[in-house]
Order: C-alpha cells, then sequence, then structure tokens
C-alpha cells in the first residue's frame, strides 16, 4: 500500500488507489492497487479500500497552461491548415541528420503494427511498427532535441509524451479509419491521448496520404513535415477538460501506398505523466 500511495504522490494525473481487498484488510499485505484519476468510480466497501492522495501531495496538475493560442503558433511561421479545431503544419521541423537516425533506430525493431488497447494486429493496420522505448533512447541527444522543440510547440514536457513510435508502409499497405484517443485510457492515470504530433521521414512515395474525411483534410507525406492535432474538444481542452471530450472529427486514415516506402514517426501526447508510470509497469 505504502508504495502504491508514494508512486500516486509522484504522478500528476493521479487522485487515488483503490484495490479489491477481503475484509481483513491489513496494510502490510500486497494487494493489486490500481490509480484512479478520477473518484467517481471508487466505492468505499468492505471488499474494497480507497485512498485519496491529499491535493497538496499530489503531482502537479495544473502545471500544462494548455495549448498555444493560434496567433503565437502563426507568429512562430506555422501553418493553420484546419481552423476549428486547429490543424498545425510545421515545415522542415526535422533535418536530414535526425531523420536518417531515427530510420537507424527503428531499422532492427521492426514488428508488425498494433491496434488499440489490446495489441492485437488485424485487417484495419497493415504497416510495421518500431518503438524507440529502450533506457538509452532517452539518452539520446538527438531525440532529446527533438522532444525539446515538440514541447516548445505543445508546451507538454516530455513525461507526458508517449515514446517515438516510427511506422513503415510498403506499397499496399495502409491504416484504416481511426481515432488516437483511446476511451480506456481515461481511467488510467496518464488520461487519453489528447493530441498527436506527427512527422514525416521521407517523400518519395506515391499515395500514403494523411486523410481527415470530418474536416475535408488530406496531407501528403513531405520528408521533414510535421504535423499536430488534437484529439479532443479543443473548447474543452482550453478550459483544462480531459475526460468523456474525444472529438470525432479527429478520426483520421493512412490511405494506401501506391509505391515506394512510407516512414513516418509521431509520439502522442497525454494531460498527465505518461512515462513514470509506463516504465514502471504499471499501464495496462
Amino acid at each position: 500500500m505504502k508504495a502504491a500511495v508514494k508512486l500516486c504522490r509522484r504522478l500528476s494525473g493521479c487522485r487515488a488507489v483503490t484495490a479489491e481487498v477481503a475484509a481483513d484488510f491489513a496494510p502490510e499485505t500486497e494487494y493489486e492497487w490500481h490509480f484512479k484519476t478520477t473518484l467517481e468510480p471508487c466505492v468505499q466497501s468492505e471488499s474494497t479500500r480507497t485512498i485519496e492522495i491529499p491535493l497538496k501531495a499530489r503531482g502537479n496538475s495544473t502545471a500544462w497552461p494548455g495549448p498555444m493560442p493560434v496567433a503565437e503558433l502563426q507568429a512562430l511561421k506555422m501553418q493553420i491548415v484546419h481552423e476549428d479545431p486547429p490543424v498545425v503544419r510545421i515545415e522542415k521541423f526535422l533535418s536530414e541528420l535526425e531523420i536518417e537516425h531515427i530510420k537507424s533506430l527503428a531499422r532492427p525493431r521492426f514488428v508488425k503494427s498494433t491496434v488499440g488497447m489490446t495489441y492485437e494486429g488485424g485487417g484495419s493496420r497493415t504497416s510495421e511498427t518500431a518503438w524507440l522505448n529502450l533506457g538509452e533512447d532517452g539518452n539520446d541527444e538527438t531525440l532529446r532535441n527533438i522532444t525539446s522543440r515538440i514541447t516548445q510547440i505543445t508546451r507538454l514536457q516530455h513525461e507526458n509524451m508517449e515514446p517515438f513510435q516510427v511506422v513503415r508502409y510498403q506499397p499496399g499497405q495502409f491504416f484504416a479509419e481511426h481515432q488516437d484517443y483511446l476511451d480506456q485510457q481515461e481511467e488510467q492515470v496518464c488520461g487519453g491521448r489528447i493530441g498527436t504530433f506527427f512527422m514525416y521521414l521521407n517523400d518519395d512515395v506515391e499515395g500514403g496520404e494523411t486523410h481527415f474525411p470530418a474536416w475535408n483534410l488530406k496531407i501528403k507525406p513531405e520528408k521533414g513535415l510535421a504535423i499536430l492535432w488534437w484529439n479532443v474538444n479543443y473548447t474543452a481542452l482550453q478550459e483544462g477538460q480531459f475526460r468523456k471530450v474525444s472529438d470525432p472529427g479527429a478520426s483520421h486514415e493512412a490511405l494506401p501506398v501506391r509505391e515506394g516506402e512510407k516512414w513516418v514517426v509521431n509520439r502522442w501526447l497525454h494531460p498527465y505523466d505518461f512515462l513514470t508510470p509506463y516504465f514502471a509497469g504499471e499501464l495496462r
């Protein structure tokens, strides 16, 4: 119990820990504790123990000032390709050297891409994925420099981002229409994927556009280009609301590659600390 409470205090989104216990509950006994980002599902009973973490003892959940205002993005020479909600286009975000470095890290790690929280394959996603999530990746100077620039644009700290995910598409491969936001993550300490920072690693490819049907927006792969979009209602996001606010309009698809290979890399963005519980094995 003490270890669970201690870890909860370190995580910005954690409000309580809860466990299913027997009637003879003993604090020193080992139980399977779960983190709670809200107290709504928590019910005190003979078989349940919930420990709320005092506000002053929790990680700082109000540190994120919200997304950068559109006017500030435009002042930084970033293009707004969709206004409501804003989709941001950043030309030449990645350098040639950074692109080649990411590719070299990813090549030996590719496995079949999976979908959602089940981590299962399927016909809706036919690409290959390489996660840059080893211990040494966290100390990689190139990756750290890229992350620093993502932080400046999103105003989210590094810990709130999932590791770099590199995806490679061969001719005929695609990712059917989907939403990056996963409802199941709302009950986890990191919260859902409120945003996606998406980068293209090559443009010598035919097809493979990123298509947002509801926004009538189609983005052609361009080497070094980065795109930022938010997966939740933008007004709610600005007001600091992160639960039950998924935006259906953010559904998108990777159109089939007709010729050549398509390489992309992304980082999913969370309202609270993702990396600490991720590396501690606390996320499902």
